[in-house]
Parts: C-alpha cells; structure tokens; sequence
C-alpha cells in the first residue's frame, strides 16, 4: 500500500469512502495529530451545496441538534467545520453494519432475528433515543425536544463488538432548529411514518416510538409492515393502521411480546407507552423473565458469526491503515495551514433576505427506489389534511405529469433515474436538489398546492376503481401480486400466513411440509468453531436461531469441533413437544492418532472406517489424518475392480499408524 495514494482533508487522513451521495459523501479517517491511531467517519458536503445559505443552515440545525448528544446508544459527533469551502463534520466510525444489513443477510440464509436479540436491539434504541427526547441544553437549561423523525433499520448500527447505535439526526426536529415556528419540511422514509403525521398533528417523542414499533415487529417477522405496489397504497395502510400481531406470522413470538409490539403501534399514541423509558423497561422485563440466560454478548457473537468476511477483510485493511506514515501529512498540514479552520459561520440576515419566499410544503423520503415509467414526474391525487399557514406559499411546476382540479393535494412521485448510492450508509437531507434533467435526485413525495385542469383525474379514478374491483373479488391475486393482507384491511380474518424463513431448514424433506407440521431446536453451548450436522448433512447455522425440524421423526444431531470429541444425540420432536432445547456440554478434548496409507493399494481404493459420529471414507493413498484413539474395523474397497478387504487396526494417541 502506497502512502501518497492517501487524501488528506484539513487535519484527517482520508483512507477509503464509505458512501458517495449526491449531496455528501462518507469517508473513514485517521485524525493527525496526537490521536493519530484514531480511526473517524468524516462527512463531507459537496461543495455546491456547502455554499448554498440555506444548506447551510440546515447544517447548523443538525449540529444544534447532536453535537452535545453524548450517550452509548447514540454516535457522537466530534467535530465540524469547513476545508476549502467544503463542510464537515467527523464523528464516531462505528465498527459494524446497519440493521437493514443484519436483515438482508439473515433473509439470504434464510432465517429469522432471534427473539431475545430483537429485543435486546431495540431495548438500545429505546435507550438511546430517550436520552435524546429528553436532553436538556446543559448551558440554557431549557430541553430541546428532540425528535429524530427518521427511525428505520438503515438509521440503527449494530457493531461487530455487540453495541447498538442510532445515527443519522439529520432531520431531527428541536426547539434549537430554526424550523421550530414554520410549518417547515418533514420527511423521514415512508413505510415509517406515524399515522398522527398523516393527520397533521404537531409531532412528540410517540412520533419516533411508532417507528421503533415498526422495526421490531419487523425483526420478527421478516418482512416489512407496511408495503404495497405503490406509495398511494401505502399511506392507505399507515392511515388504516390495521397490523397482524408478530405471532400470527412467526409463531415463535411470545403473547407477551406481541402485547408490547402492538401498544406501541397503536394508531391513537395516546394509547401507546408514555415514552420509550417505559418501553424499554417493558422489553427488559420480558426479555429476562422468558430468557434468563441471555447475555448482551450474545449479539457479540451473532455479528460475528453473520459477519465474519466483512470483519476479517477490515482487519486487514486496519492493520495496512496503521502503517502509514502519517508524519508528511502533518508535515504538509503545518505549512499550509496557518490557521486551524472555522466551525461554518451562519449566513448574514441580508444573505437571507435575497433568498427565495419558501415553499410550504412536505417531503417524504420514499427510502426505495420505486421502478417507475419514463422520466417525467407522475402525479397521483392524494388529499391529506395539514395545518394551514398564513405565509406566502409559491408554487412550483411539477414537469410532465397530469394535470388536478385546484386546490387539492398533489403527490409528485419522480421518475426512477435515481441514482442510489451504496446501501452500506444512508445519508439523510432536508433539501430538494434537481438535476440536469428536471428530476430530483433525492426520491420523495412532494404534496403541495397546485392549480391546474382535471383531465387527468377521470383517468386515475378509472384506474382506482378497477384495483378495488379486483381487490373486491380476487384478494388472494392481490395478496400474492403486492404481499398486501385484502380480507384483514376490508375488516376479514387474519390469515395465517408464513414466511420463507419459518418454513426452511427442513431435514431430508422432499416435498413442503407445511407450518402445522413443525416443530423447533434450539440450542445452547454452541460457540465458533463448532459445526452442526443434522443426519450427517451439514448445517449452516448461526447461534441464538432455531431450527425448524419436523414432527416425529428422528433425527441424529451431531457437534464436531476440532480436536475435541464429537457431540451427538437423536431426537425426535412430536405434537406434544414441539419445543425443545439441546444444551451441547463443554466438549472434551479427542485424544487422536494419526493415520497414513502406503502405496501398495491400487488407483481408486477408498478406506472407510465407522466412526462415532458417522463413517469416514477417505481416497488413498492419505497421509497422517487423525483418527480418535480406539480399534476399528477398515473396509478397503474399490468400486473399479469390485474388490474388497477388512483390516483391524488399533489407534494410539499422539502415535503414527500405517495401513499396510
């Protein structure tokens, strides 16, 4: 690795990105100085929108909002300011990846969030964002009523080490911001919203709660909450607020869980927890009453079985970071910096007296690119209620859409060339940016007022009107077709449905075998560099999940770690024990002799010895393979010549053999 590839950003050493956005891009840093072993995230803006006024000042508020946020759930900010016109801001590197991550990798080895770890997670997030909603300003005195607005998996970082992260106060909302008086701009991602948003009702630390709920309950059931095949389907849901219980989809879920999940997502908040304190007091009380032996390094253990490329590829990378030298870029520092840079000054008022009237307006963070039509802006009608304000509204053409009659709400969905940036991090912004062609670059939907003809209307009620149709009279199409429960929302039965993940790691099944006809293993004891075999078959498995197995039929559990003896029991699990536990003991160390075959058997011959767990069969010639002490009964075969022969042999420990 060659040092003078590196970067240097006023007083950092850039050492690789970890996300490049439109508006700002996310690098890992060493800082120089005496710190220099300190590995950062710096968050540089692009410089056009580092000297737009009004970037700015968004900037300052999110500043205003985390810079004196000190708590372990919470990444902190160090430092911000500005190097070659261009804003920063350097904070805490966290050493792990975001729960969406976590999500996504347990869907692809198809298993589900274990219960007691869901819970511990966001026993974190409610921690954290407690702390938040009741930070006091500690040289005023005054709370700031901090609300994060924009709580999702993307925003919650699990480290490699086991700890739990919010980030991302980017659209924070406190009485320091100066959005605080004006019906300002809002977003957060849409399947997160709060039904009380919908309505216009000024928001409170429930706000955020509601978005926790929603996380949770998706953890334990492995898919998203709300999700339809448009976002007008999807504020329908949010407004409906019809939710299954985490149990009538993973029945894994304890009814006491789903009592806490579902108070914290009712649709009136005044029906949900006071505040997250008494959330997470809730789920610490249930996590250790129905798992007493849960540790938090149990999530330790998790990521690091989950992640084990990802953590050893960065070790290497850190353990190359390390060498560089990082005395010429102090160097380098010391003669061209004469002055240690400024935190970004805020804008003169004349500077903000020339800047546009603002438009009122709400910004929804659509969080997944939608694949849409063309390039233009499609409109679809959308009539929300929001407090109304006196100041000057000016409206903005919405490019190539149909046209509604005046004065109704307009959602602006734009077009799908979006440019998406690496999903590893997610940076959140409050400001709209148009590119070259028109089409914003930041996926949102924009409901604003807007005058115009109503040719359009005809055509989307027809097309309204022919999805109820059909959602009418074939619900199960529509469930299939878009994952969206009809008969629940039209006030039916739930319907018992099942996820791929509750359905897998199915021993030897040749055809499906259905939810009824399962049942569960957990086990216990199981630690890294232990491997699991069901039936001799190898099981990927990762510690803290269960293993679905069917009804009565035995199955031969084996524990193999190297260099210790072999862990083995059968079960059989049954209607009346559908449940059950393997505790997997301290496992013995094997006491092993080492095995070699002379040259004297012919091409093809196979050795196979019965072994405890399982008969061995190795292709000879082999050399010094170990096999536990005892004696055995060696079958040489080959299957090109049809012969066969029977050896006894006898194995010593730490003694070398040959099979004549």
């Amino acid at each position: 690795m060659s040092d003078n590839k590196f970067e240097r950003f006023g007083k950092y050493l850039i050492l690789d990105h970890l996300v490049d956005g439109g508006m700002a891009k996310i690098c890992r840093a060493r800082f120089l100085g005496e710190q220099s072993n300190k590995i950062l995230a710096i968050k540089m803006v692009q410089p056009q929108f580092s000297r737009d006024p009004s970037f700015v000042r968004m900037f300052q508020d999110e500043l205003s909002v985390t810079f004196g946020l000190q708590h372990p759930n919470i990444a902190q900010t160090y430092d911000y300011g500005k190097v070659n016109d261009q804003l920063y801001t350097a904070m805490e590197y966290v050493d792990g990846a975001n729960l969406k991550q976590f999500l996504d990798r347990l869907k692809e080895k198809k298993f589900v969030f274990p219960v007691e770890i869901s819970v511990f997670i966001i026993s974190q997030v409610c921690q954290g964002l407690h702390y938040a909603h009741t930070y006091t300003d500690k040289l005023t005195g005054l709370p700031l009523n901090i609300i994060h607005r924009d709580i999702s998996p993307h925003n919650i970082m699990l480290t490699y080490d086991g700890s739990v992260k919010v980030i991302d106060f980017g659209i924070a909302k406190s009485n320091a911001s100066s959005e605080a008086t004006q019906a300002g701009t809002i977003k957060g991602k849409l399947s997160y919203l709060a039904p009380e948003y919908l309505e216009g009702l000024e928001l409170d630390c429930r706000y955020d709660q509601f978005a926790v709920g929603i996380t949770l309950w998706e953890m334990l059931c492995s898919r998203k909450m709300f999700t339809a095949a448009n976002d007008l389907a999807v504020l329908k849901q949010i407004q409906a607020c019809k939710i299954a219980p985490p149990s009538s989809i993973n029945p894994n879920v304890p009814k006491e869980l789903d009592e806490i999940v579902m108070k914290s997502l009712s649709k009136d908040r005044a029906d949900r927890f006071d505040n997250l304190d008494k959330m997470n007091r809730a789920l610490v009380k249930f996590l250790y009453s129905k798992y007493p032996d849960f540790n938090p390094s149990d999530l330790s253990y998790f990521a690091q079985q989950l992640f084990k490329d990802e953590i050893k590829s960065d070790k290497a990378k850190f353990v190359e970071y390390g060498k560089i030298d990082v005395q010429p870029y102090i160097d380098d520092m010391s003669r061209t910096e004469k002055a240690p840079t400024a935190a970004p000054a805020a804008q003169p008022q004349s500077a903000r007296n020339d800047e546009p009237t603002r438009q009122e307006r709400i910004e929804i963070d659509l969080g997944e690119p939608v694949v849409e039509a063309g390039e233009g802006t499609a409109s679809i009608e959308l009539a929300l209620p929001h407090k109304t304000s006196t100041r000057k509204v000016v409206r903005q053409p919405v490019s190539q859409g149909p046209k509604t009659l005046t004065g109704q709400k307009v959602v602006s969905i734009p077009g799908a060339n979006k440019k998406v940036a690496s999903p590893e991090r997610s940076i959140s912004s409050k400001t709209s940016i148009t590119s070259k062609t028109g089409i914003k670059s930041k996926k949102q939907m924009v409901i604003e007022t807007e005058s115009t003809s109503g040719g359009g209307l005809r055509i989307i009620i027809l097309i309204a009107a022919s999805v109820m149709g059909l959602a009418y009279f074939q619900p199960e199409f529509i469930e299939d077709l878009t994952g969206i429960n009809v008969k629940y929302l039209m006030g039916g039965e739930v319907q018992d449905r099942t996820i791929s993940s509750v359905e897998t790691k199915v021993v030897d099944q040749k055809k499906v075998i259905k939810k009824e006809e399962l049942g569960q293993l957990k086990i216990n004891g199981f630690d890294f560099g232990m491997e699991l075999f069901l039936d001799g078959k190898k099981l990927e498995y990762i510690m803290g999940t269960n293993i679905n197995l069917p009804l009565n039929t035995k199955v031969k559990v084996a524990v193999k770690k190297a260099g210790h003896k072999s862990f083995v029991r059968f079960i059989s699990l049954s209607e009346s024990n559908r449940m059950m536990t393997l505790a997997v003991p301290e496992l013995p160390r094997a006491k092993v002799g080492l095995l070699s075959s002379s040259l004297n058997y012919s091409n093809g011959s196979i050795m196979k010895i019965k072994l405890e767990d399982g008969v061995l069969e190795q292709r000879m010639p082999f050399k010094n393979i170990s096999i536990p002490e005892g004696k055995y009964n060696v079958t040489i075969v080959n299957p090109d010549l049809g012969t066969e022969k029977n050896v006894e042999l006898t194995i010593e420990e730490n003694k070398v053999h040959f099979l004549e």
